[in-house]
């Protein structure tokens, strides 16, 4: 996709797989937060560079205490597109005085034109010990073929969220980039749940492309890529396994059975949010480790994908 999601972050804590103890206070979900600047946005045209790019500042502005986790959750809510937008949804968070983005949560998806489309962007955010983080909601748009200046409008009930106050423990993995063209597991995350927990929750997020057209980057022919038909069916799964002490597998809980998602090459790029909530922690299991992953295939009569990278593919396991 060609928008800052591109580029690469040192995004601190956020990027790797951590477990963290929350700063106290209260643990309940925070009110979302509307984003500050809803409104009608020039569109990009298609051959800006992508360090060019307009990168819109949207508001909904959320804290996160030094030394605290949070988990942050924004849908961006969109509408009127004047012809196809590539649409990229961020929320970045920064150290006060500071314009260098210290943590990222990304994610892209085409919106057609004159079609509501609805993004949700999450994942967790930790404020280094000595600072707090402000993350807002951040948007780029470009046209996707039109090589002019279009037009797209963000909706005032677009938002940001603290969804649960300080976290109590947490892992959290973002995906490498991958071509799939039978079945991939992405965002495996291995997790031990803390001695006070009775459940746990997970997500797993996947941001795919559609292969077509002509050979680049991953989508190529000669690895194997579909890339001659209108549209990729992509199954998805977010498989939580609890473990036995000897590795093997206790207990099995899914999000239900694998689903398919049609992502026509007019879309191209889509974002396919998954979560478990409640899971219990099982005491008839020998461990508390849990391991989860987002199963994804392709089907052999549609087009292969690739999966997303820099932070726009993620999964976590955590009690809040």
């Amino acid at each position: 996709m060609k928008t800052a999601l591109s580029r690469s972050f040192a995004v601190g804590l956020l990027a790797l797989a951590f477990a963290a103890t929350g700063a106290g206070g209260d643990a309940r979900a925070a009110t979302a937060v509307p984003v500050s600047a809803p409104g009608t946005y020039a569109s990009d045209p298609s051959s800006t560079p992508s360090g060019a790019k307009t990168t819109r500042s949207l508001g909904g502005t959320v804290q996160v205490p030094a030394g605290s986790t949070r988990y942050l959750s924004s849908k961006l809510y969109v509408d009127d597109a004047a012809q196809v937008t590539e649409v990229s949804h961020m929320i970045y968070c920064k150290r006060p005085g500071e314009s260098a983005v210290s943590a990222q949560l990304v994610s892209g998806q085409n919106a057609l034109a004159n079609t509501p489309t609805t993004m949700l962007t999450r994942g967790f955010v930790t404020a280094p010990a000595d600072a707090a983080l402000t993350c807002s909601v951040y948007a780029q748009f470009v046209n996707h073929a039109a090589d002019s200046a279009g037009s797209i409008t963000v909706l005032a009930s677009s938002y940001l969220q603290d969804v649960d106050g300080d976290i109590g423990a947490v892992r959290q993995a973002f995906s490498t980039s991958m071509l799939v063209n039978s079945s991939a597991n992405v965002d495996t995350v291995a997790f031990t749940a803390p001695a006070a927990a009775t459940a746990v929750q997970a997500i797993g997020d996947v941001s795919v492309t559609v292969c077509y057209g002509a050979d680049g980057g991953l989508c190529r022919r000669s690895s194997g890529a579909r890339m001659d038909g209108t549209s990729s069916y992509v199954g998805t799964q977010l498989v939580l396994n609890q473990l036995n002490s000897d590795g093997s597998v206790c207990r099995t809980t899914t999000n239900g059975a694998l689903k398919g998602t049609t992502v026509t090459t007019t879309v191209h790029h889509y974002r396919i949010n998954t979560w478990l909530t409640d899971v219990p922690v099982d005491p008839a299991c020998t461990s508390r480790d849990f391991v989860s992953y987002t199963r994804t295939t392709a089907n052999a009569n549609s087009n292969s994908f690739k999966i997303e990278a820099n932070n726009q593919t993620v999964g976590a396991v955590f009690v809040p």
